[in-house]
Order: structure tokens, then C-alpha cells, then sequence
């Protein structure tokens, strides 16, 4: 009876232990690790220009000197458009690929006829039709 009672109690701390090492659960770490380069600089441009609002909030109050001030909002001012140079570049490299397959689109449709007319009824068919669909003739290719 005790060895039955020391096992079940083993089993369960045991259980205990090893279970939250192999949930899989929704944390910030998890959700940080699927996040694109694009999402990292959104939230780096929203502390930077939250920071920048509370510059202008401190020295509205009084707590900066004029040189503290100006010299700490022109380093915030460069690192803001530093990350916005970084964002725009990303931007720009995902609508030139866009624009890449657009074009590739065109060409490849430009390249291919998009119908064939039956010699025997004039009906208009798809390119790759062997026969018309109107009156089962032959498609000349």
C-alpha cells in the first residue's frame, strides 16, 4: 500500500514538473520571435517618438536647460530619422517586388495568345482549347 501510494505520488510530481516545460503557450517571447523586421522598427519609431513627446513634456515643465534640451532633441530627431529611413527602405523593397511580379504578369500574359478564333464558325476560344467549343471543329495552332 505504501510503495502504491509513493508511486502515484511520484508520478504526479513528476507530472507537475515536466508539463509546463512541453505546453506551448502564447507569451511575449513567442510572439516576439515571429515578428518581422518591419514590425520591430514600427515599435522602435513609437518609443522613439514617445520619447521625443516626453522631452518636449520635461522641458515644457521646466526640468531642461535650453543646451539640454536642443542637443538631446537633435539626437532623438537623428535616431527618428534613422528608423524612418530603415521603415521606408523595407516599403520600398516590398512594392518593387510587387511591381517585379505585375510586370512578370504582363509578359507572361503578352507572351501567350488569349484566344484562338475557329476557321470553321469564327467562334473566339481559349488558347489552349484543341477543339471549339461551338461546333467541335479542330483548332489550327
Amino acid at each position: 500500500m505504501i510503495y502504491l501510494f509513493c508511486g502515484i505520488l511520484s508520478g504526479a510530481v513528476l507530472g507537475a514538473i515536466c508539463v509546463p516545460l512541453f505546453r506551448r503557450e502564447e507569451t511575449l517571447e513567442s510572439a516576439i520571435i515571429e515578428e518581422t523586421q518591419w514590425d520591430l522598427l514600427q515599435r522602435k519609431k513609437e518609443v522613439v517618438l514617445g520619447n521625443i513627446q516626453d522631452l518636449d513634456f520635461e522641458y515644457k515643465c521646466g526640468k531642461l536647460s535650453e543646451d539640454d534640451y536642443q542637443k538631446i532633441r537633435s539626437e532623438m530627431g537623428a535616431e527618428a530619422a534613422l528608423v524612418f529611413q530603415e521603415i521606408e527602405n523595407i516599403e520600398a523593397e516590398a512594392d518593387l517586388d510587387a511591381f517585379i511580379r505585375r510586370e512578370l504578369n504582363a509578359r507572361k500574359s503578352k507572351a501567350a495568345p488569349s484566344a484562338t478564333s475557329c476557321s470553321a464558325c469564327g467562334a473566339s476560344n481559349p488558347s489552349n482549347n484543341k477543339f471549339c467549343a461551338e461546333c467541335g471543329a479542330r483548332l489550327k495552332r
